[in-house]
């Protein structure tokens, strides 16, 4: 009885967590999508502008600094590039439903930094 409600408790578990990732130019990050769901990739602030690489692919809405995601078949792929703080995030949108996300945090990497103008 005690493995029947872990078992029921699994995939509350897994909704409930998130993923944080770092914008780094250098680097795509891979988004799993679920088909029939919705994926959503956080960021810092609003971003400056989106990219998607194939409108037939995914479907995206924009809610304030949210980037929602639905996969419009079962076999959906394509990039997208996202302009934060002057810089590029890259991804890549593929479906799945064995490894999917749900919600995607994405941090700066130079959040944490501080900036200090230094006069001549």
């Amino acid at each position: 009885m005690k493995w029947l409600a872990i078992l029921f408790l699994l995939p509350a578990v897994a909704w409930a967590e998130y993923r944080i990732v770092a914008c780094d130019e250098t680097k795509i990050i891979s988004i799993y999508v679920r088909p029939n769901f919705g994926t959503i990739i956080n960021f810092p602030v609003k971003p400056d502008s989106v990219l998607l690489g194939s409108n037939k692919q995914f479907s995206i809405q924009y809610i304030k600094n949210d980037v929602a995601l639905t996969a419009l078949n079962s076999k959906a792929t394509t990039n997208m590039f996202v302009y934060l703080f002057g810089r590029r995030c890259s991804f890549l949108l593929t479906t799945s439903s064995g490894r999917y996300d749900n919600v995607v945090r994405v941090k700066d990497p130079d959040e944490n930094k501080i900036r200090v103008k230094i006069n001549d």
